[in-house]
């Protein structure tokens, strides 16, 4: 009989790499039409790295990921040498993407493979975050549910991980940890949320607060208190806040204030989109994480000795902190990192037996408020997509280049 399970699994993987050789999207329509199939996480892991191996970047653009190209080509064709990329990341206090960038050059120019392997590391924690969820909330079925894991998903998209690939896989390997050492207290997990300055020096603030987090957890309601003071101090403007953050053990303003440019075209919406529904999609979003934090914390849930409550704690705290130093240009990308653990938070929460039918009912009103968030980052996923990654696959990779992205083509058709 084991024998005879051992065979079936063995022909399911054959299938399945089959299917990946031959199409990686239709194994990633595979992969979420059976979420519950082990397998799942791997095919969108896969498929993440073959987004970054067709990744559709055109010359015109201004967006980050222009410029980490222009910086292998600059190292493939001049004289960059080691030396160089230590002084490069001296100055720049970032390891992930220079490193990776100058061992790349060592061999190609080809955009190909730097976004592929970019989509290595950003594949794996952006589908095992996912899959955190998906697993813990286990055979409940709900629409408010699934919703909520797809804003997950759409809050921090491929697009924008691609694209901004220093911060925003900071962001993802952040929260990777996070998640995975709330269940289960495994140091590892722990190490690796401590290690993302290495990838983005400005997540030093997160894991500061991460650290501060362990002296404060019980304190609960004071969190509550300070989160929710946050948002009234945030529409201050408070010189003594700012005086404050100059004493930060690093240029915390100085440094965000040189990513202001990387923030305009790499955020995750871009500059080419309309102030007033950026700034719209901001406040229902703030409105979101206020409400839904305050519905949590009348619940109870920052008491709860489990994964929700200590995620939920956190991600308080986070994104307090975020409305404290969001006058700093670059800081307002923190804000991601505690909206997704509070939209994590709510998922875990959600899929307890404590949930009631009320429950589900408000959660389902409360996420009506991400759906524009949600179309956002879809739309930043097509933004960087070109037509072959819906019919191409590894093996063409490095034979096509996209004329037109599939964003541009879909608009143009309507």
């Amino acid at each position: 009989m084991k024998r005879k399970t051992s065979i079936m699994k063995n022909k399911k993987t054959q299938g399945l790499a089959s299917l990946v050789a031959i199409s990686p999207f239709a194994a990633l329509v595979v992969g979420l039409l059976n979420p519950r199939d082990q397998a799942s996480r791997n095919l969108v892991w896969v498929f993440v790295i073959f987004y970054g191996a067709v990744f559709y970047l055109p010359d015109w653009s201004g967006s980050d990921s222009v410029r980490y190209l222009a910086q292998l080509k600059w190292m493939y064709w001049s004289d960059f040498t080691l030396d160089d990329l230590m002084h490069s990341i001296y100055l720049r206090q970032d390891v992930y993407q220079p490193v990776i960038t100058f061992l790349i050059s060592r061999f190609t120019d080809q955009a190909w493979v730097l976004f592929g392997v970019f989509g290595i590391l950003l594949g794996y924690v952006y589908s095992r975050n996912i899959w955190f969820l998906i697993d813990r909330v286990g055979n409940r079925q709900s629409a408010v549910i699934v919703f909520l894991i797809i804003a997950f998903a759409m809050d921090v998209s491929i697009g924008s991980g691609i694209n901004g690939v220093r911060f925003w896989t900071a962001c993802h390997v952040f929260v990777f940890g996070i998640l995975y050492f709330s269940d289960g207290r495994n140091r590892k997990y722990l190490f690796v949320a401590l290690l993302t300055p290495l990838i983005h020096f400005s997540f030093i603030l997160p894991c500061a607060l991460l650290l501060l987090f362990f002296a404060v957890k019980r304190f609960g309601t004071a969190i509550y208190v300070f989160f929710v003071a946050s948002f009234l101090v945030s529409q201050l403007d408070l010189a003594v806040v700012k005086s404050i953050m100059q004493y930060l053990p690093f240029s915390f303003e100085d440094r965000a204030m040189a990513y202001v440019n990387e923030v305009d075209s790499g955020g995750r919406y871009g500059a080419n989109e309309k102030a007033w529904f950026i700034a719209l999609n901001g406040q229902l979003t703030a409105l979101f994480i206020l409400i839904v934090s305050t519905y949590m914390y009348w619940r109870g849930v920052h008491r709860i000795h489990s994964k929700a409550g200590g995620i939920f704690v956190f991600g308080m705290l986070i994104y307090g902190a975020t409305n404290l130093v969001s006058y700093v240009p670059a800081a307002s990308r923190f804000f991601s990192v505690g909206e997704l653990l509070i939209i994590a938070a709510l998922v875990l929460f959600l899929g307890t037996d404590r949930i009631r039918k009320k429950d589900m009912q408000l959660a389902g009103a409360m996420s009506s408020l991400l759906v524009i968030n949600t179309a956002l980052g879809a739309r930043k996923v097509l933004e960087f997509t070109s037509v072959y990654l819906l019919f191409g696959n590894f093996f063409v990779a490095p034979f096509v280049e996209a004329d037109v992205g599939l964003y541009e083509l879909i608009k143009g058709l309507l």
